[in-house]
């Protein structure tokens, strides 16, 4: 069975994580110092939040378990995407029929 995958929603919420990534690589170019743990939180919730915005929701109240349920989402349907890009029909089908240089190539996508 063939997925639908909506691949503004997906670019969105790849647009969030990018951004994440970035904050994240800023925060740990200072280095180590008490308090960086700490300074993690705010990067988090910015990125769940506009994951949520992108459309990856999660009834979840603790905040953790949410942030896995909505990433856990995100990479499916990434992963989805990806697939599709490739021309194949589901990560499925490029699972059971992707070639050695498909394969190459799904490691050049975002992930």
């Amino acid at each position: 069975m063939t997925q639908t995958v909506d691949s503004s929603k997906i670019k969105s919420a790849r647009r969030a994580v990018d951004a994440y990534r970035e904050a994240h690589r800023q925060l740990h170019e200072k280095g180590w110092y008490k308090g960086i743990s700490e300074d993690h939180t705010p990067l988090l919730t910015k990125l769940v939040d506009d994951l949520e915005k992108a459309g990856f929701t999660s009834d979840k109240t603790d905040f953790e378990t949410k942030k896995e349920e909505i990433l856990t989402k995100l990479w499916a349907d990434s992963d989805e995407l990806n697939a599709k890009e490739l021309g194949y029909e589901s990560k499925k089908d490029f699972d059971n029929k992707a070639t050695e240089n498909d394969r190459r190539a799904l490691e050049t996508m975002w992930k």
